[in-house]
């Protein structure tokens, strides 16, 4: 159950680290937009839900491992080491990655949410916090297609 978990804080993490660092080289014409109310709103998010997350876990689990710096950014580091960079890439680079980056997130998260599910462990407290991000990341999917439609 434990690494179930961790794979799901990693990820979260990685994918924070991901659209913040599109959050700094975002460029051209849709900088503006991009920078702050597209990628900007989005890593804050992903830090506040990670916060959210880790607490959560420690909390219902009791173990402080979620919590663990060097365990946790390896476990992001391998997350992060099969997606694309956004470094280097044009803006339509970057938003057709970050659609793609939101979109296993999103997939990571009904994974772990159907795993507690299934094993009796989703309490009504982790179901809300989940169901809460899962919305927030639809929204972004949908600001992230229509970013990328020409």
């Amino acid at each position: 159950m434990d690494d179930y978990i961790l794979s799901y804080i990693g990820c979260t993490k990685a994918v924070e680290m991901w659209f913040h660092a599109a959050h700094h080289v975002t460029k051209y014409q849709s900088f503006s937009g991009d920078h702050v109310h597209l990628y900007g709103e989005i890593y804050e998010t992903l830090s506040e839900e990670f916060d959210n997350l880790v607490e959560k876990a420690i909390g219902l689990f009791n173990n402080e491992l979620f919590a663990d710096p060097i365990y946790v950014s390896g476990l992001a580091n391998k997350v992060l080491t099969d997606l694309q960079s956004p470094s280097n890439c044009s803006s339509d680079e970057i938003a057709r990655i970050g659609l793609d980056v939101m979109m296993m997130h999103l997939g990571m998260l009904e994974n772990i949410y159907n795993y507690l599910e299934d094993h009796g462990e989703l309490t009504i407290g982790f179901d809300d916090l989940l169901a809460s991000s899962a919305n927030k990341y639809e929204k972004y999917i949908y600001m992230l297609r229509q970013r990328n439609k020409r």
